[in-house]
């Protein structure tokens, strides 16, 4: 798993770069706000087949 970190304004930019180039990836784009279940359940955008996330360590 990798994660790579990018702000709002870079979006429209790295979203669609990674819609073309994932090479059979899935991934998960989500929000950082103050409610990590939520920003990896709700607020999220897959780009593949989505998964099934433990959100345990994310509190409640």
């Amino acid at each position: 798993m990798y994660q790579v970190v990018f702000s709002p304004d870079q979006f429209s930019q790295v979203v669609p770069w990674l819609m073309l180039n994932r090479e059979g990836l899935d991934i998960l784009v989500h929000p950082e706000t103050d409610d990590g279940v939520k920003d990896h359940l709700e607020r999220c955008l897959w780009l593949g087949t989505k998964l099934k996330l433990d959100v345990r360590r994310l509190g409640q």
